[in-house]
């Protein structure tokens, strides 16, 4: 009876040592394949969704800085003569500062100018000229000069550059949106609204 029971309690002693072994064998192999699957989500999280991540925010800055500028150039057309609406664009806060307070979004220059349309044209003459600079209005260009009937429009021109989410780093590689900001040209218009004369000097408040 012990010889027998000898051999009985080594046979399942190999048959789990032989488990063990075959238990260990997948251990293992599921061990490598969650360090590849790791790493397989590191890049794609670095190379897929952190550069849409970046090109996603870029429009909504975007989007905000048009909207911020065009509600700026409303209020500009509003004022009472030319010199105070360029004024009105250097107060504090200018718009540099506004559109800087959205986050990622720098401004490298801002031009503002009026520019006049002629509404009917049956000739070969100028259709619409810029004006860059207060009382620099050609006679004929008012609204009572023989060009008349003209369309006046207050112009802002924005240059900028938006930034996105995250500015990654690829060495040499450059890429904007991505490795840099996004040189862009934001270009707003809205009508003039005072056509009127100043009753001191007796000329139009848009030449002033």
């Amino acid at each position: 009876m012990r010889g027998l029971f000898t051999v009985y309690h080594r046979g399942v002693s190999l048959q789990r040592t032989g488990g063990r072994s075959r238990l260990r064998v997948k251990r293992r192999a599921l061990g490598s394949q969650i360090v590849e699957f790791g790493a397989a989500l590191f890049l794609l999280f670095v190379f897929v969704f952190l550069p849409l991540l970046d090109l996603a925010i870029v429009p909504i800055r975007w989007m905000m800085a048009q909207e911020l500028i065009n509600t700026y150039v409303r209020t500009l057309a509003m004022c009472e003569t030319y010199t105070q609406s360029l004024r009105t664009m250097e107060a504090d806060p200018s718009l540099r500062v506004r559109l800087l307070n959205i986050g990622g979004i720098e401004v490298t220059s801002t031009t503002l100018h009026l520019t006049i349309t002629r509404i009917s044209v049956n000739d070969d003459t100028t259709k619409f000229i810029e004006v860059h600079k207060p009382g620099a209005i050609p006679a004929e260009w008012l609204p009572d000069g023989k060009l008349a009937p003209c369309q006046y429009l207050m112009v802002l021109d924005v240059k900028a550059a938006i930034s996105p989410a995250v500015l990654l780093n690829w060495g040499a590689l450059s890429i904007p949106g991505l490795t840099k900001p996004i040189p862009t040209s934001i270009v707003v218009l809205h009508d003039w609204g005072n056509l009127g004369k100043d009753p001191t000097s007796e000329k139009y408040f848009i030449n002033e």
